[in-house]
């Protein structure tokens, strides 16, 4: 267990600094990103890698507001996500400024502490019935005997839905909304 906390500090502290630079104009993240979320979140998939986006994209929402105070988050559903918008947010379960409501809304809102206003995002909803499909091709995967030709047409369908969710322009995954 020690091992594993020690090894995720390490994933976070190495994905703050190549977040460091990141300015938001691109799509999305660099790849390397999402193949350290892979290996922080234990495996690959849409809600994860969707949760960064969602991240990233409240982050950029917030602005100037960054860096004024403690970012704080708080997602309405207790999934994958949660793994993504921690590496993209620097917001974790372990120091207290995230926090899961499981009521299923798949909804993020990003705030700093001591300055006024919050962003919400929510996915798009192309987005998400993307990540429905990847869940049942998931789901149907898991059924098939290891080297069938099902379940090998059901992971090459699933790395193509994570490519294309991994590099699709912010707008057509993300809303964002602010509040003052």
């Amino acid at each position: 267990m020690k091992k594993a906390l020690l090894s995720a500090g390490f994933v976070l502290c190495v994905l703050g600094f190549a977040l460091a630079g990141w300015t938001g104009s691109a799509p999305g993240p660099d790849a390397s990103l999402y193949d350290a979320l892979a290996r922080f979140h234990g495996h690959r998939c849409a809600g994860s890698l969707l949760g960064a986006r969602m991240g990233f994209a409240a982050k950029a929402a917030l602005g100037d507001k960054v860096g004024k105070g403690k970012l704080r988050a708080v997602y309405y559903a207790a999934a994958c996500p949660l793994d993504g918008i921690q590496m993209t947010t620097g917001c974790t379960l372990g120091n207290g400024t995230i926090e899961a409501k499981g009521k299923e809304e798949r909804r993020l809102v990003l705030s700093v502490d001591g300055v006024p206003g919050s962003v919400e995002a929510t996915l798009t909803p192309e987005a998400a019935e993307q990540a429905r499909v990847f869940k049942d091709l998931s789901k149907t995967a898991k059924g098939l005997p290891q080297r069938s030709p099902e379940r090998q047409r059901a992971g090459e369908r699933m790395e193509e839905i994570l490519k294309a969710l991994a590099s699709a322009p912010e707008a057509t995954l993300v809303i964002v909304s602010a509040s003052q």
